[in-house]
């Protein structure tokens, strides 16, 4: 478990995937050789939160409960999770198909493969829109709203095949490898896919056992 006496520096050299995370939560500043303890206070962060953010990115055996994270904060986190996955993680996958491509352009699997990226790619924007329009504008909201809970319960149903789509794409890519392709590239394609699903798997746990009961009690008040 990562504690608030813990030098951040230390933290993030074992797991170096918490680095863009850090910068999500506005502490990739100011680190030296301080604790989270410090570095929170110095970039006026809430503690609490940050640890169960960076504790949950390090270990699939833990998840904060639901009161050790506010709802506000929680909404900024997954919006720069949003804005992170469009700007860096898409662009970079996409940039491996393109090299793929750009060595084997008629290659049968490299166009299954994109085919079927850019329909998750273009299904995940939707979804991303929903939750940014419909849904995360709602923790602002004053509680004698009406509220359609239904709309906010999509989520759940929207998240459903996010286990299983990066998974069989990956599946896909390892089954057909064709000779003669860039192993190297092939392996970076592989990697950033399996990094993508897992942030994935985790950004929706978050909205599925924090936010949406969270916002479900706060709405019914």
């Amino acid at each position: 478990m990562i504690s608030e006496n813990n030098k951040l520096s230390d933290v993030v050299s074992n797991n170096i995937d918490l680095l863009p995370i850090l910068h999500r939560l506005g502490l990739s500043a100011n680190i030296g050789e301080r604790s989270i303890s410090e570095v929170c206070g110095i970039n006026q962060k809430d503690m609490r939160f940050v640890l169960g953010i960076l504790n949950t990115y390090s270990s699939a055996d833990y998840f904060p409960k639901p009161d050790d994270l506010e709802l506000q904060p929680l909404v900024d986190f997954l919006i720069q999770t949003h804005n992170y996955h469009k700007q860096v993680t898409i662009p970079r996958i996409n940039g491996f198909i393109e090299q793929l491509k750009q060595h084997m352009p008629n290659e049968k699997l490299l166009i299954i493969v994109e085919k079927y990226l850019n329909q998750y790619i273009r299904k995940l924007i939707q979804h991303i829109d929903f939750e940014e329009l419909e849904i995360f504008p709602l923790v602002k909201m004053d509680n004698k709203y009406d509220v359609n809970s239904l709309k906010i319960k999509k989520i759940f149903k929207q998240h459903t095949n996010v286990e299983n789509e990066i998974s069989d794409l990956k599946t896909i890519i390892i089954r057909h490898i064709p000779d003669n392709i860039d192993m190297n590239l092939v392996h970076d394609l592989l990697h950033a896919l399996s990094h993508f699903e897992k942030e994935q798997l985790d950004h929706a746990r978050f909205e599925d056992k924090i936010l949406i009961p969270k916002l479900l009690k706060l709405l019914s008040k």
